[in-house]
């Protein structure tokens, strides 16, 4: 009986294992369009899932445009550094190795300072499954939990001590940084001298106010994290956003809910489904 049980959980586990090794995507970086001028990257990216093993695939004319890998803050002012190394092939696949913040830019002329032609996108770890232990008498099944308690949300002061301000680097601020719904920002600044406007992609590229229902100006805007997703923030005072860096964009998870603990056999029916859907 015993080695019955230690068979199924083995085989759930190869499962699973199966399961993570074929289900790593390839991304075409502005699908039909490649990359190109002119095209909006972070809206191409809004809504796609980067996980750890997938590649995403630089597509252009060879000799026409490159790919350098920097971080938050050559990004930030579309600069590659003598360390980072140019993919120029004009198909250039990159393995998306760790999770975290990754920027990609052009580093031909005015490409990424003008025409667009930078990307960054956020990568999550691999999902594993955790151990599964067969109940007995010493390790029976732990009783399922009662009803989730609405989380308390936790409270982020954009850029820290700086506050919201000129010539900071955002991203790399809120790089490692996990929001959920029901947290809140706190954009501070001193009342006049800046403000802020919640854009969309195409908006936050272009450091305009399209997708904005009007700005935030108390030089304390407290704004709620109430939905799951990405979102984009800029100064609409002159050239703060474009010039001075005045613009932020996050991802927003759900809230996470606590769920009854299932039976061993309803994880080996439900791996045995999953399964049979990989494959069908």
């Amino acid at each position: 009986m015993v080695s019955s049980k230690l068979t199924i959980f083995l085989f759930i586990g190869l499962l699973a294992a199966f399961a993570t090794c074929i289900s790593a995507t390839q991304f075409i970086v502005g699908d039909d369009y490649g990359w190109t001028l002119n095209f909006d990257y972070q809206a191409w990216a809004k809504g796609k899932e980067f996980v750890v093993g997938d590649k995403i695939v630089f597509k252009y004319p060879y000799g026409k445009h490159n790919v350098y890998k920097v971080d938050g803050n050559g990004f930030q002012r579309c600069v590659a550094s003598a360390t980072n190394e140019s993919l120029s092939s004009g198909y250039d696949v990159i393995t998306l190795a760790t999770p975290g913040r990754k920027w990609y830019i052009c580093g031909i002329g005015n490409h990424c300072v003008s025409g667009g032609m930078k990307l960054v996108i956020d990568v999550t770890p691999q999902w594993t499954p955790a151990p599964t232990i067969a109940p007995s008498a010493s390790f029976p099944l732990a009783p399922a939990p009662g009803p989730s308690s609405p989380l308390s949300g936790n409270v982020f002061m954009v850029g820290d001590a700086s506050g919201w301000t000129l010539n900071f680097d955002y991203q790399t601020w809120a790089m490692g940084k996990e929001f959920v719904v029901g947290d809140k920002l706190v954009f501070k600044y001193p009342a006049g001298v800046h403000n802020v406007y919640k854009v969309n992609g195409t908006g936050f590229q272009q450091c305009t106010t399209m997708g904005s229902n009007g700005a935030l100006s108390s030089g304390h805007d407290v704004v709620p994290l109430t939905t799951p997703g990405r979102k984009w923030y800029i100064c609409g005072v002159g050239k703060h956003c474009e010039k001075g860096g005045m613009k932020l964009v996050i991802d927003v998870l759900p809230q996470s809910t606590v769920s009854p603990s299932p039976s061993p056999w309803s994880s080996y029916n439900g791996a045995a489904r999953r399964l049979g859907g990989i494959l069908a």
